[in-house]
């Protein structure tokens, strides 16, 4: 018998459960992120906020079949400020198919945020994975419009030499003379320094700002930004002031993501200016992040394009636009969720 409860374990065997899974389902198919330990402790287990009624896994004779974890956030929907969770990391044993095992955790996790009073569950999906069929077929999801990325690469050779197609490895390859490689130059740091608490007023005055054009997505408390900006090592979070005021942010952290090799990518989440921020200080903002990737050991960076992010601005520091093979989703609605007639979206990817 199968039995879906709150999960029993931590970070770690999180980690190993969700990597071997995902590892069976995805190996063959293409680039497997590396959910590491450190990552799922900042976002799940070392989060005060991500209760952990929304940790779920489901268990037969003492084993563990499968698991759906998701995070409690302020959900974006319309003109709207609503509780809701962003889910990821579903993974269910191939060892217990046809035991209605992945039914169980999500008729599970829509019960408890009907208590709870959550809208929905965000999320993103793959094209063609194991997931994207399921969710599709469960009742009430909606799907929405390709994600793309912004991709800024530091070392066209590992690049090239990690993709896993041919195609991209000849792309990349032959692109070398005109990507931009390494770190950036920049003339001077000057006003630019690591993230502080006493900035977090500002910084969330900037990520309100910055979300005004969303109608569905991923949004912020002061708590939650504060635990995004800084934790332990994982979030790196550079601010931008002038004149004693914090007016501009960029927050990113590093995973690994395995294909041909192991390859570092800086994720970006957030970049966000104040109004009165000249083009040329939001380049060098951007230049000193991309700097400090690099220092990080990221061979690439990503960004998710979406309307809170300047075109502009990306290209002209060497960041180029790239399918990214996900989409953003909407499970587990609750019965009253009016959904905006085309919505612009902002999320992270987890």
């Amino acid at each position: 018998m199968v039995e879906v409860r709150t999960y029993e374990g931590d970070a770690v065997e999180a980690s190993l459960f969700v990597n071997r899974i995902w590892g069976q389902y995805y190996g063959a198919q293409g680039p497997l992120t590396d959910f590491q330990p450190r990552l799922l402790d900042w976002i799940l287990f070392g989060n005060r906020l991500a209760t952990r009624e929304y940790r779920l896994a489901a268990y037969s004779g003492g084993k563990l079949a499968g698991v759906l974890f998701a995070e409690p956030i302020r959900l974006r929907l319309g003109s709207r400020a609503l509780e809701g969770t962003y889910g990821s990391w579903f993974s269910v044993d191939p060892a217990f198919h046809g035991r209605g095992v992945g039914r169980k955790l999500a008729e599970t996790m829509s019960s408890r945020q009907r208590e709870r009073g959550s809208a929905l569950m965000l999320g993103c999906l793959a094209d063609g994975s194991a997931g994207e069929r399921f969710w599709k077929k469960t009742p009430g999801t909606r799907t929405f419009g390709a994600l793309g990325l912004w991709l800024r690469v530091f070392d066209a050779a590992a690049v090239a030499r990690w993709s896993t197609t041919a195609a991209e490895r000849a792309l990349f390859t032959l692109a070398r003379p005109w990507l931009r490689g390494s770190a950036p130059t920049v003339d001077t740091e000057a006003g630019i320094r690591p993230y502080r608490p006493e900035d977090l007023p500002a910084c969330m005055a900037l990520v309100e700002r910055m979300t005004e054009p969303v109608s569905l997505g991923y949004g912020y408390t002061p708590e939650r930004l504060a635990h995004q900006l800084q934790y332990r090592d994982v979030p790196h979070t550079l601010v931008l002031e002038r004149d004693g005021e914090v007016r501009g942010l960029v927050n990113y952290y590093t995973l690994q993501m395995n294909a041909r090799g192991p390859l570092t990518i800086a994720l970006v989440d957030l970049l966000a200016f104040h109004d009165s921020v000249p083009r040329a200080e939001q380049k060098r903002l951007l230049r000193v992040a991309m700097r400090d990737m690099v220092g990080q050991g990221a061979n690439c960076a990503a960004m998710l394009r979406g309307p809170c992010v300047s075109g502009r601005l990306m290209l002209g520091e060497g960041w180029v636009p790239w399918a990214g093979g996900t989409r953003v989703v909407c499970m587990l609605p609750s019965p009253d969720v009016e959904w905006p007639a085309s919505p612009r979206v902002f999320t992270h990817l987890r």
